[in-house]
């Protein structure tokens, strides 16, 4: 046997070793296809009904947040009714308030003025007159 033919029975073993490492990789990758798959079916089995669930459960919050949006706007004018009457009733308190304390200065201002008569000894008509130029000022 010459080299030529060592030389080809070594390149039909290296061909049948690649030969060999290629079907094994085709059956590993045709293995790994198939557990895909079966990853892909349970994903699909087990995804859509989870994603039904989460658009329900979604659905539920938008409702209740539309329900808290009018508990809100309720609030909202509630707030604003109470601070109209907060108005209303602070003017009608001070009115009479007002009042009251316009009456009590005039009353204060005649006692003053009946105690400065009674105190001073002139005559009662420069009084009058002195009296009627303090409260023109």
């Amino acid at each position: 046997m010459d080299t030529l033919s060592y030389l080809l029975i070594a390149l039909v073993l290296a061909a049948l070793a690649a030969l060999a490492v290629a079907v094994f990789a085709l059956l590993e990758t045709i293995k790994s296809m198939r557990s895909f798959r079966q990853l892909a079916d349970d994903l699909d089995e087990r995804l859509v009904p989870l994603l039904d669930k989460a658009d329900i459960t979604l659905d539920a919050v938008n409702a209740e947040l539309l329900r808290i949006d009018g508990i809100v706007s309720t609030i909202e004018d509630v707030s604003d009714t109470v601070g109209t009457a907060t108005y209303v009733v602070q003017g009608a308190v001070n009115a009479p308030a007002g009042l009251i304390a316009t009456a009590a200065e005039q009353i204060r201002g005649l006692w003053r003025s009946s105690r400065r008569r009674s105190s001073n000894p002139r005559s009662s008509c420069s009084r009058t007159a002195d009296t009627d130029a303090m409260e023109e000022s």
